[in-house]
């Protein structure tokens, strides 16, 4: 009877894994649960104080309705003023022009830099060059009224404290030579970053400006449910017994009309100044 050799076995490996940062999967600390800068409570609290937003049978307006008046005033004063509210990651694309690159490789994004995440140049779709997220500089942030403000500008100065080894990465034509003579190539850089607040972050001023936005919206549908739509006095009257009631409503004047004119001045205040702060180099953190 011949005898089985036994073998040995031998320990099996576990695979071996990198570890990835909570800061390198999410570098600009995205919030899920914040969709917008202002609640749908929030919004009735501070604009619709002593007043129900119900209509005739009493029914309450969803939080829905509300949020879809939110996010059309949010996203018309975004456009307004060129800004993100809410933390978002973006991929900006920009023309390479020899000027700026010999001053720096300045280039300028659409939004304010808060963290850079990814600086690279392509030459339609193949990429060329890959710069180390270290030479990248924003300027940093400088103080006003005790915020933080960011800039939109990027440039590039090389530094020798890289983390990576192979510091710039080259394919193909150099950025430094040109392309074949020409002084630009357009859409050549890809530059990826963080822009916009924290919820906890956002400025009050942009608050504000959203919520009389919407609340305006709102207060106008409120207007044709006192009593009507063009209804502006209702009158009874029984066995020579006659009540009235009159409100500000008509054609073309809504009920709550006041209120509407009170918040529409504000922002016609309000808005002149938000763009000057806003609108062109600044980003503010409280």
């Amino acid at each position: 009877m011949a005898c089985k050799k036994q073998v040995p076995k031998l320990p099996i490996k576990a695979p071996q894994t990198t570890q990835v940062s909570e800061q390198e999967e999410n570098p600009c600390g995205l919030e899920a649960d914040c969709e917008r800068v202002i609640t749908a409570d929030e919004l009735r609290k501070s604009y619709f104080f002593g007043i129900r937003i119900i209509d005739q049978q009493g029914n309450e307006m969803e939080d829905d309705t509300i949020n879809f008046y939110i996010d059309g005033a949010q996203e018309e004063l975004e456009q307004e003023l060129n800004l993100k509210f809410i933390r978002d990651r973006i991929v900006d694309k920009r023309d390479f022009r020899i000027d700026d690159y010999r001053n720096w490789g300045f280039i300028k994004m659409n939004y304010p830099i808060h963290i850079p995440i990814r600086l690279e140049g392509f030459v339609n779709d193949v990429r060329q060059i890959t710069y180390p997220i270290e030479w990248v500089t924003t300027g940093g942030s400088s103080a006003q009224r005790g915020k933080s403000i960011y800039s939109r500008n990027v440039s590039l100065v090389p530094t020798t404290n890289s983390s990576r080894s192979g510091s710039v990465v080259y394919s193909g034509i150099t950025p430094h030579l040109g392309f074949f003579g020409n002084r630009q190539i357009p859409n050549y850089w890809e530059f990826e970053y963080c822009t916009g607040w924290l919820c906890k972050e956002i400025p009050k001023d942009i608050k504000n400006a959203v919520g009389k936005m919407a609340a305006i919206a709102i207060f106008h549908n409120l207007g044709d449910l006192i009593l009507g739509a063009g209804i502006a006095n209702f009158s009874l009257g029984l066995d020579g017994f006659s009540q009235s009631i009159g409100t500000t409503s008509s054609a073309t004047s809504a009920g709550y009309g006041s209120r509407i004119l009170g918040y529409q001045k504000d922002l016609e205040l309000a808005l002149p100044r938000l763009k000057a702060y806003y609108s062109d180099i600044n980003f503010t953190v409280c």
